[in-house]
């Protein structure tokens, strides 16, 4: 937890234990239900930010997937060859658009690249998660015949 809310929590339990001169529980309810409160803040955090880290992988792994194809369509014709040049240009220019970073790698007639996202997060930026960072991964193959053009 933040600061902030940690002091905003303990000044209210100390607010509620104080009201022992009036009638009833002196407050001792409130700060269950306080504490309940807080607790099921925290459980929605994890399930929405959670939730929206899964879409981050997911997504990534699209990214990375496309940008390893836009590459791999670099083959030169007659040669069978994937240019370097011209894939590592085309696999970083789809990251980009994607609003993404990522490695490309080249190896003979496959192209792997990994692409990485940062999401910030809604909830559990208030016990000082702001954000994740996702990778995923994706090949590409190009299949050449002699004589066909790609």
């Amino acid at each position: 937890m933040n600061s902030t809310m940690a002091r905003t929590i303990r000044s209210a339990a100390a607010r509620l234990r104080d009201r022992g001169s009036e009638a009833g529980s002196g407050g001792g309810m409130s700060l269950i239900l306080l504490t309940c409160a807080v607790a099921l803040i925290l459980v929605l955090g994890l399930v929405v930010d959670g939730g929206a880290k899964a879409r981050a992988i997911d997504h990534a792994g699209a990214i990375a997937s496309e940008a390893a194809r836009a590459a791999a369509g670099t083959i030169t014709p007659g040669a069978g060859a994937i240019d370097p040049v011209a894939a590592d240009r085309a696999a970083r220019d789809y990251l980009a658009a994607a609003g993404a970073t990522g490695t490309i790698d080249i190896t003979g007639t496959t192209v792997t690249v990994t692409a990485t996202l940062h999401t910030k997060t809604v909830f559990l930026s208030l016990i000082g998660i702001d954000g994740f960072t996702v990778t995923g991964v994706g090949r590409a193959e190009t299949v050449y015949s002699p004589g066909s053009t790609p």
